[in-house]
């Protein structure tokens, strides 16, 4: 039991902002050392005249407190960036810590067990017994966020040693002398002993120490170079690979991945110029760097791209940067990644986690997680690589049917960005953002492109699920805010619902077509489909359609009018649970809908009876839901007569 664990303490936890609390640490550092260094000056000064000083040895006690507190701030910091901790009832962006453990003693105790893992970690892979591994892996694994662990032992390894670390433990049981010699026999716990570095070494990332900002620096700078071992013989993995095989777990400093990643794309776009063959990356293949997952890790984006999908801001930075490609021009990291660059060919996990990746970038918030206020305000550069993405995929779309396992991540980007896609169908090009508001910038797309990319996600089965669902929760929300705000848009509430369900069927359509097309190409048999896609819909609906109709009423509602992540609003949940269980009080008589995805009339059918339910119980209006029947099969028309015909562009 920890020093700050007794049994009889008692836990009292508190809400922390780890940004504001980060910004709180720099001041308060900043500050005393400027407070110390001047007071301690003019003291000294003072003194030489024979002037006393009593008031100037106030303001240096004062530095002197600030200055003993910072651990403690730190430590709070550290805990707070734990992925795992909980979200603090009732405030935004906050989480909670526990009070009990931010102690000195328990400082005291991460120091003492930090210097024992620097021992263990430093020593020679072969003098390491089974008992200090379990030993070192237990350190690792239960003091990863007790400040200052982390920065301790990763600072005092040093970067080049972090790596040489890893690559020989990874190795550990290669060698036949070895393992016969120590009778070693935890090959098979390797990949926990692989997580707990990786969360040890990101935890630390997150210090600004001497140590720790030196460690960055030259991480960056030797990561093209091969690792050689402590005896100074060539050969080993390059240092990208390895790091790189670190990051797929944890919460690693935005700073830090933005200038990984600009040197990982110049590395990899010498390393991998005119490589062909059997691994075609150019990357090395000797040894073993990878116990997570299925991959080798062979690729360093596999785990470079997994460290952006945890850092949402960093990964924004990132896919927008900008880097000569081979003619010379500027080429985005997105254009790079997306359209120019050869994986490897058994790489599906390198891109899966790219669009994992893509989908921080563009969003705000990690994959799977509900959108928070703040996340639904799309930034300018959030709102350009959506459109860069919507652009790329309708001029490329074979990028991504070749990789069709990207389409769920790329429909969950496009739930996200709703309104921007209604736009681009608005005839009303004066005052149409007003019907579909958005809170943050909004995507410049054209109504081309836009049709192009969702039939192509949409053929995907993943995909056009996930888009028919979000789609219709989002127009179901906005159905029920514009009729709470009359004056939203300059036209009578029985017009506004109509234009939303002629959208709605529009963009029905498209993505109908899609799957319908793709189903014929497969030569899918036309039967209806069992209940799995919508058990499986039940697993990612939650945050998926809690950002949809978050995004659809915050415009309105104004900042904390709304809770994103949640299925806000009667119109928004009934849409959802009617789309999964069918519409209708009576069990038996129940409308079930999108039971079959491979009849065009039978999509049609389904969206128009969404569609008029949506009004039904955002309106209360009878009328309304009848008009809305043939304004949603009108725009389902319009878009099997637009795209249908033109099989967009096969």
């Amino acid at each position: 039991m920890r020093a700050d664990e007794g049994g009889t303490s008692k836990s009292v936890f508190s809400g922390i902002d780890p940004g504001a609390l980060k910004g709180t640490i720099d001041s308060v550092r900043r500050d005393q050392e400027t407070l110390r260094d001047r007071a301690s000056y003019y003291k000294t000064q003072l003194a030489y005249y024979g002037v006393g000083a009593e008031e100037l040895s106030e303001v240096v006690r004062v530095a002197g407190w600030a200055r003993d507190e910072l651990p403690m701030l730190k430590r709070r910091y550290h805990l707070a960036m734990n992925m795992d901790s909980d979200a603090y009832p009732g405030s935004t962006g906050m989480v909670q810590i526990n009070e009990a453990k931010v102690t000195r003693a328990a400082n005291a105790e991460a120091v003492k067990d930090a210097k024992r893992a620097t021992e263990l970690a430093k020593k020679n892979r072969e003098d390491l017994s089974p008992a200090e591994f379990d030993e070192l892996h237990a350190l690792f694994a239960e003091n990863y966020d007790e400040y200052p662990f982390a920065e301790r032992v990763v600072g005092a390894l040093g970067a080049k040693k972090t790596l040489q670390f890893w690559y020989e433990m990874s190795n550990v049981g290669s060698s036949p002398e070895y393992s016969q010699a120590s009778g070693f026999k935890h090959l098979d716990d390797l990949d926990e002993m692989q997580k707990s570095f990786s969360l040890t070494v990101a935890q630390a990332t997150n210090s600004d120490s001497p140590a720790m900002e030196k460690w960055k620096k030259d991480m960056v700078a030797i990561g093209g170079d091969p690792i050689r071992d402590p005896n100074g013989d060539a050969g080993g993995r390059e240092g990208f690979v390895v790091m790189s095989n670190l990051m797929r777990y944890g919460d690693y400093d935005d700073k830090f991945l933005e200038n990984y990643g600009t040197a990982l794309v110049k590395a990899d776009r010498r390393i991998t110029e005119n490589t062909g063959g059997l691994h075609r990356s150019g990357w090395g293949t000797e040894g073993t760097v990878n116990y997570l997952g299925s991959d080798a890790g062979n690729d360093p984006f596999t785990g470079y791209m997994k460290a952006l999908a945890n850092s949402p801001g960093a990964a924004t930075a990132f896919f927008t940067a900008e880097q000569k490609g081979k003619d010379g021009k500027p080429e985005t990291n997105f254009k790079y990644l997306f359209e120019t660059r050869e994986w490897p060919d058994e790489n599906v996990t390198g891109r899966n986690s790219m669009g994992h990746a893509l989908e921080a970038a563009t969003t705000g918030h990690r994959p799977g997680e509900p959108a928070t206020i703040e996340d639904i305000k799309h930034s300018e550069e959030q709102a350009a690589l959506f459109s860069a993405i919507v652009n790329s995929v309708s001029q490329h779309e074979n990028l991504l049917r070749d990789h069709e396992y990207l389409s769920d991540s790329f429909a969950n980007i496009a739930a996200e960005y709703m309104p921007d896609l209604h736009r681009s169908f608005e005839f009303d090009k004066a005052n149409g953002a007003q019907l579909f508001p958005t809170a943050g910038a909004e995507a410049n797309l054209k109504t081309s492109p836009v049709m192009r990319f969702l039939h192509t996600v949409s053929r995907n089965k993943e995909g056009y699920d996930r888009l028919n669902i979000s789609q219709h929760v989002y127009a179901a929300a906005l159905m029920e805010a514009q009729v709470k705000h009359p004056n939203a848009y300059p036209l009578t509430t029985d017009e506004k619902i109509a234009g939303i369900a002629y959208d709605t069927g529009f963009f029905q359509g498209i993505i109908g077509v899609g799957q319908h097309f793709q189903a014929e190409k497969d030569d899918v048999d036309a039967t209806a489909r069992d209940d799995a896609w919508k058990e499986h819909a039940s697993t990612w609906g939650g945050s998926l359609v809690g950002s949809a109709t978050a995004i659809a009423t915050a415009p309105f509602t104004g900042p904390g009018g709304v809770v994103a992540g949640g299925l806000v609003g009667t119109a928004a949940g009934e849409i959802f649970n009617g789309l999964l269980g069918g519409f209708g009080s009576d069990e038996e008589d129940q409308e079930k809908v999108y039971q079959n995805v491979m009849q065009l009339d039978q999509i049609q059918e389904s969206a128009i009876r969404t569609t008029q339910n949506s009004v039904k119980v955002a309106t209360g209006d009878e009328a309304a839901e009848s008009r809305a029947g043939g304004q949603s099969g009108r725009g389902f028309a319009d878009a099997m007569t637009l795209v249908g015909g033109a099989k967009a562009g096969q």
